[in-house]
């Protein structure tokens, strides 16, 4: 009775709730990592372009709904990646994400992903924050350095010495201007970038508007093979389940609840592990975009002034649109905002991630908030290994200061 009374309430909120300029503006700010990975897989890998944008907006949907926040649903980083630089068969990239719900309901249901939850401090999660925004900073500058068209020629301010890419160049002021257009929402910030990106994209020739072929990409659901398994397990789980538990799982965790402490029951290890596991079925068994929640993406979503789970509502049903009435000009359709725009989201995106990996409630904690940081450098964005080597130092470091004391008072050490 409980669950049917708190469905109700969640179920009449969406009906009852009126759509603000900070509803806008937040529902599109996690866009800058989604898009190009989807339009990546589609276009590399041939995952159908109907089915990933259709997971995508159902999960957006019903996630917020089910947390009651402006839950981000983001795909699955190591997984995408690996995937596009070799090139995968979907079949593969179907078996991975299938694996990924088996192996976080078994966190779940054992109880594993809670352990984990209460013995990974807050320092070593702030760290993980903090090494997830450099890798978002990066992949940012990366984007602005593109050209605006495929294929086009790069604007670059010229110098003595060197050059600096024009979008890289414009970016300062983007970012203050999207600081004042949240502190005087006149228009969403987020929809303004992307807006501008368009108009940009359409005068360079990245796309047009009427060539685009309405209808969905029919879709064909179907089970990998075990071929299809042993490779994914090999290839794509090793590298994506480690970091999905210290991003996906925990450090959502920890920032959902920074954001949205009134919501902090419902933001449970379990139950973004079951959430992120349900969203996969989807991809394993539609040839859908394999997917995650992020603290990253909640950061976006939070800093361009989403508070409600109408927020991310509006994002959701806007995918499932494109998704069906648009389906078939699935790539051409993400080509016409040229890259350098999403950079900017982005970079925004990682400025502000960076921030809330910087408050700690102690200070004596920020050495090995720093820590990891240095070391998501040093293993170039691999933050399982970052984590791993922060939480070993942390336990080292706070153990010899518990038990120093106790031998020096025993004569065992000398004072």
């Amino acid at each position: 009775m409980n669950y049917l009374t708190s469905w109700r309430a969640g179920l009449s909120a969406f009906r009852n709730a009126r759509v603000s300029r900070a509803d806008v503006s937040g529902a599109f700010a996690d866009v800058g990592l989604l898009i190009p990975l989807e339009a990546s897989l589609v276009a590399v890998n041939g995952l159908n372009a109907t089915s990933t944008l259709l997971g995508v907006g159902i999960m957006y949907v019903l996630a917020g709904w089910y947390f009651r926040i402006p839950m981000p649903v983001q795909p699955l980083k190591a997984l995408a990646a690996i995937a596009i630089a070799n090139q995968l068969d979907g079949d593969v990239i179907a078996a991975g994400a299938l694996l990924m719900t088996g192996s976080l309901v078994v966190l779940a249901a054992t109880g594993a992903i809670d352990r984990l939850y209460r013995i990974v401090p807050v320092a070593v999660i702030r760290g993980i924050q903090l090494g997830l925004a450099y890798i978002l900073v990066k992949g940012a500058i990366t984007m602005l350095g593109r050209p605006v068209t495929p294929g086009g020629t790069e604007l670059a301010l010229d110098f003595d010495t060197f050059n600096v890419p024009l979008m890289l160049a414009l970016a300062p002021v983007v970012l203050i201007a999207m600081v004042v257009l949240i502190k005087k929402p006149v228009f969403p910030a987020s929809l303004a970038v992307l807006a501008v990106g368009a108009v940009v994209g359409i005068a360079a020739g990245a796309g047009e508007l009427g060539s685009l072929r309405p209808g969905p990409q029919p879709i064909a659901f179907g089970f990998p093979g075990g071929s299809d398994f042993m490779l994914a397990a090999t290839v794509l789980l090793a590298a994506q389940l480690p970091l999905t538990i210290a991003n996906s799982v925990i450090s959502t965790a920890d920032a959902g609840a920074a954001y949205f402490p009134e919501q902090r029951g419902r933001l449970t290890p379990r139950r973004l592990s079951l959430s992120i596991a349900a969203g996969n079925v989807w991809a394993g068994l539609a040839g859908g975009l394999p997917m995650c929640h992020g603290s990253g993406g909640l950061t976006a979503h939070y800093s361009f002034g989403a508070r409600r789970p109408l927020s991310t509502a509006i994002a959701g049903v806007t995918f499932i649109a494109i998704a069906v009435l648009f389906g078939h000009a699935g790539l051409s359709l993400r080509h016409i905002i040229p890259l350098p725009f999403f950079g900017l989201l982005l970079l925004f995106v990682g400025i502000q991630h960076a921030r809330l990996a910087l408050q700690v409630p102690d200070p004596s904690d920020l050495p090995f908030v720093a820590l990891a940081g240095v070391l998501a450098v040093v293993f170039d964005g691999n933050l399982a290994y970052a984590g791993t080597v922060t939480l070993a130092a942390y336990w080292l470091v706070r153990g010899y200061i518990r038990v120093w004391p106790r031998l020096a008072g025993r004569g065992v050490l000398l004072p």
